[in-house]
């Protein structure tokens, strides 16, 4: 009992410090980390949506991906013919052709075979996979290359730019069936950089929500021991001067905080369904990279209306 009433004397007196300070020293709620947290974690207004995964329109990414087949189809037909290939890329410092351990700048591309470009292998009309980037100039697909027997032979994975009103590829990944490819996924300004920004922006999220939680739990239960300690003040000497104000800002101060506590959790549940949900798309590119005589499992189910969509704009 003696203890009780010593951690309700001393809450008393902490509290009494704190009704004089000025008000400055006290909450100020543009302050409060919630209430910014999600625009610096990159999910509030001012963020780059697509950097967050939300691709363009259909109509824009169907303006991407016809050029972009069409490009691919003569290069696969440029290759196989003998032909230069390097007519369906932008001939520039930055086109790249690669396949196993080989990598070919601008003016190295016709002197390389394409393993994939032999005589009975044929290329997929239609992309296993099909994206165009959030800054609208570049697109990314991956095609299926394959045997008189319809078994893959390999993937191409072709990052195209557009140029001059020209879709062309600035670099294309050649892989046999037995290298290791990874599944195209939406990105913003290259491949890979919005999962990339989703698993960190939502890890940087939840550990400062967590914090925020963390504080807030602290500060209410702080407050509510002062409740306690001015009520049994109160209790004991109902006329003490002050006693009464002292509760009714105690009071305040511990609605206030079991307020922002409540907001705080709705903020952490959301980071953590957010980070959840980033980790399971890494997870699901994860468990497809192999070898590319299996990427026929690249293919997503809305690839079919993609190709109706390509159809319809192009007629």
């Amino acid at each position: 009992m003696g203890r009780k009433i010593i951690i309700m004397a001393g809450a008393l007196t902490a509290m009494l410090a704190l009704h004089a300070a000025p008000a400055r020293a006290q909450y100020m709620p543009h302050l409060d980390p919630n209430l910014y947290i999600l625009a610096t974690m990159g999910y509030g207004g001012g963020a780059n949506p697509c950097m967050t995964g939300t691709p363009m329109s259909d109509a824009k990414v169907a303006e991407a991906r016809a050029p972009s087949l069409a490009t691919m189809q003569a290069y696969f037909a440029a290759a196989q013919g003998g032909k230069p290939k390097s007519a369906a890329f932008h001939l520039d410092k930055k086109a790249k052709w690669q396949a196993g351990g080989t990598s070919a700048g601008q003016l190295d591309i016709d002197r390389h075979a394409d393993p994939l470009a032999a005589p009975g292998l044929t290329l997929d009309p239609e992309p296993l996979r099909f994206y165009r980037g959030g800054t609208g100039a570049t697109a990314l697909g991956q095609w299926a290359v394959r045997d008189a027997g319809g078994q893959i032979a390999g993937v191409y994975t072709g990052f195209f730019t557009r140029s001059n009103k020209q879709w062309k590829l600035r670099e294309l990944t050649v892989a046999t069936a037995d290298e290791s490819v990874e599944p195209a996924a939406q990105f913003c300004g290259k491949p890979g950089d919005v999962i990339e920004h989703r698993l960190t922006s939502t890890k940087n999220w939840r550990e400062s929500a967590q914090k925020n939680v963390d504080e807030a739990r602290t500060k209410r239960d702080a407050a509510t021991v002062q409740v306690a300690a001015a009520e049994a003040a109160l209790a004991t000497d109902p006329k003490r001067s002050g006693t009464a104000a002292l509760l009714r800002t105690a009071k305040a101060d511990q609605a206030k905080w079991a307020k922002q506590l409540e907001k705080r959790e709705k903020n952490l549940a959301d980071a953590l369904e957010k980070s959840a949900e980033a980790q399971k798309d890494a997870d699901e590119i994860a468990r497809l990279t192999g070898p590319a005589r299996n990427a026929q499992a690249f293919r997503l189910a809305d690839e079919g209306e993609a190709v109706e969509k390509t159809a319809a704009t192009t007629n």
